[in-house]
C-alpha cells in the first residue's frame, strides 16, 4: 500500500504568491495605475495598488491589514502579473518593430540591381 500525502502549501507568502498567480493569473484585472483586483484563495477578490506612482503597497485583505509591513500573497501575485504583462508588451513592441524595419528594408532593392 502506498502512503500518498498531501503536498504542504507553500511556505512564503511570496511562494503562495506565486502560487496564487499559477492557479488564478488570468482572473487578475488591472484597474489602472497600478491598481489591481486579485481573487482571493477562498472566494471573493481583493484590491491590490503597488504604489507605481509613489506611496505604500496596500491590499485590502485581512494579511496586510494584520501586518502590513510584509508582502500578502496579493501583493505578490499581482507584482507578478504586472511583470509578466510589462515583459509581454516589451516583448510585442520589439515584434512590431522588427516587422516594420523588414518591411522597410532595402535589401530587396539590393537583390534586385
Amino acid at each position: 500500500m502506498t502512503n500518498r500525502s498531501v503536498p504542504a502549501p507553500p511556505a512564503t507568502r511570496e511562494l503562495r504568491g506565486l502560487a496564487l498567480y499559477r492557479e488564478h493569473g488570468a482572473e487578475i484585472e488591472p484597474l489602472g495605475k497600478g491598481v489591481y483586483t486579485v481573487p482571493g484563495c477562498s472566494g471573493g477578490s481583493y484590491t491590490v495598488d503597488l504604489a507605481v506612482f509613489g506611496g505604500t503597497e496596500s491590499c485590502s485583505c485581512p494579511d496586510h491589514a494584520r501586518h502590513p509591513e510584509l508582502t500578502c500573497k496579493h501583493l505578490a501575485a499581482s507584482t507578478i502579473y504586472r511583470a509578466k504583462s510589462r515583459a509581454k508588451a516589451r516583448r510585442e513592441q520589439a515584434e512590431r518593430t522588427a516587422s516594420r524595419a523588414a518591411r522597410g528594408s532595402v535589401a530587396p532593392l539590393a537583390a534586385a540591381l
